[in-house]
């Protein structure tokens, strides 16, 4: 019975939390370590570990911006809100080379 859990354990699906040059993807904490309004009226969304692969600028280092001009700004939002809340798989994608890490579309996993 107990190799059976140690095979079970062992080849259940996972999903890996990573990032690459554009995206990050992961469920809950893997995917973003926070989220945050700020006055600007833009949601900063802090990356995670292995955001140093990511082909932007992270503001201070660590966020993604997800800007309030996008043309589906509260429909990303609240994608995103929900991922995290109910522990789905989440990806952020990003603008490549731009200067604040901008969000181009979030993409949650049923």
């Amino acid at each position: 019975m107990r190799y059976f859990l140690f095979l079970l354990m062992v080849f259940s699906p996972t999903v890996l939390a990573e990032c690459i040059p554009t995206a990050c993807i992961g469920v809950g904490k893997e995917a973003l370590l926070s989220v945050y309004p700020n006055q600007t009226g833009h949601i900063y969304l802090q990356a995670p570990a292995g955001k140093e692969k990511l082909n932007c600028k992270l503001v201070e280092g660590q966020f993604m911006v997800l800007k309030n001009t996008h043309p589906v700004f509260d429909a990303m939002y609240s994608t995103v809100l929900t991922a995290l809340s109910t522990q789905k798989q989440l990806t952020v994608r990003i603008v490549e080379n731009s200067e604040d890490c901008e969000v181009s579309y979030v993409r949650m996993f049923m």
